[in-house]
């Protein structure tokens, strides 16, 4: 792969089995930057769980950039209010996976850019470790 980042933009329906399929689709772009099982995993973890808590529309829009050792991901459309609420009250009891704690944990950046109308989008970026 060239120096230059890659991306990949997919548009998906929440409904029925596509959440499988998106999982499916985050695991091959990760594949492409050689992350072990549990970096893909982690990614398909944030993911996953960002549009559970925070995503209240039909459709989401994923983008992919994919360097030689990083994959930065935008998540949207995500309610504000949501995405607020939960990484406002992310220092929760103590052993609660809050969403924050479960983003701090998985990946190794993430932000919240405003997208209008009552919607943002959350920016993911999971490192490859080195080895």
């Amino acid at each position: 792969m060239s120096d230059r980042a890659e991306r990949i933009d997919l548009e998906a329906p929440l409904s029925g089995d596509f959440q499988a399929v998106v999982r499916l689709i985050i695991g091959g772009i990760a594949e492409r930057v050689d992350f072990a099982f549990e970096e893909i995993d982690d990614l398909q973890l944030a993911v996953e769980r960002l549009l559970a808590e925070t995503c209240t529309v039909d459709t989401v829009r994923l983008s992919f950039e994919v360097g030689t050792r990083n994959i930065r991901t935008s998540v949207a459309p995500l309610s504000a209010h949501k995405v607020s609420e939960a990484l406002e009250n992310g220092d929760g009891p103590a052993g609660e996976l809050t969403l924050r704690r479960v983003l701090q944990t998985v990946v190794d950046s993430f932000d919240v850019r405003e997208a209008g109308d009552g919607h943002v989008s959350v920016l993911l970026e999971k490192l490859k470790a080195t080895p």
